[in-house]
């Protein structure tokens, strides 16, 4: 590697959940993504709504022109599918103006901080261990924080109805997506060296968009950053070629095309 790997806390939760699928994602062989993009614009109207900002606020005109409706009485309004977005972006807002009143909070904060993993190869074949390389891999560390008060920490989540009605209910989600979100704010509150962390849950819903603020424990923050951490060392080793990249038959597209539409019990190769 010539080039300076990045690693992002939400680019390692790829690389656990398939390495192989991460890692053409991360040199840009395939995308990651590979559903339609109408909930991540809703969510980033939100989030833009939630910081104060124009709902429309960094989108490409591509996107813009995908949001606003062109025709009918309709014309010139955002389309029905992100019609809701509005409305639950202004009722974050009123809460995260509640968490600051003198509008001192910084939104959308970009981490960027050089770091290395330590990484020792060896040799397990015939039962004897033999150490064959030791080193060190320099990266850089990125991410963007949702908002940081003096004291705090936070994140935005938005969640379908169902979703949040479950989480209330079970603590947790069904694909327990809740700790990935724990990782990353855990992260994100080590890096500016606070020991508060919040994660807000809205529901997506116009009628009773609910706000769940979820406060992250002192074992949340400890357990967060420890197995975050493992994600992102293995994330970097992969990209730097020390660590194989494994292939995972996570029922996607990409894992269709690349194991042939077939799952049995060998789900993993290695290149």
């Amino acid at each position: 590697m010539t080039e300076q790997i990045h690693m992002s806390p939400t680019r390692a939760f790829k690389f656990h959940k398939n390495p192989l699928r991460a890692l053409q994602d991360y040199n840009g062989v395939i995308k990651w993504w590979e559903g339609d993009n109408t909930p991540l614009l809703f969510g980033n109207i939100v989030h833009n709504l939630a910081e104060g900002r124009d709902m429309l606020d960094g989108f490409s005109e591509e996107e813009r022109t995908s949001l606003i409706s062109s025709r009918g009485k309709t014309k010139g309004d955002l389309k029905s599918a992100y019609a809701d977005a509005v409305v639950i972006g202004d009722a974050l807002r009123k809460y995260v103006e509640k968490i600051d009143p003198d509008n001192k909070a910084r939104f959308e904060v970009p981490i960027e901080e050089t770091d290395q993993v330590e990484y020792q190869t060896e040799d397990l074949s015939e039962g004897v261990t033999q150490e064959l390389e030791k080193g060190a891999v320099d990266y850089l560390l990125t991410g963007r924080a949702d908002m940081v008060t003096e004291n705090a920490v936070y994140d935005f989540k938005t969640v379908a109805p169902t979703d949040f009605n479950g989480f209330l209910k079970f603590g947790s989600f069904r694909d327990k997506r809740e700790e990935e979100y724990k990782m990353q704010v855990a992260m994100y509150a080590a890096v500016f060296g606070i020991q508060e962390a919040h994660i807000l849950y809205i529901k997506k819903n116009a009628d009773t968009p609910f706000i769940y603020d979820y406060t992250l424990t002192l074992d949340d923050l400890h357990k967060g950053l420890e197995q975050v951490s493992q994600f992102i060392n293995r994330g970097v080793l992969t990209v730097a070629g020390i660590e194989k990249a494994t292939a995972i038959n996570d029922g996607s597209k990409w894992a269709y095309e690349h194991f042939g539409g077939v799952i049995n019990d060998s789900q993993t190769i290695e290149i």
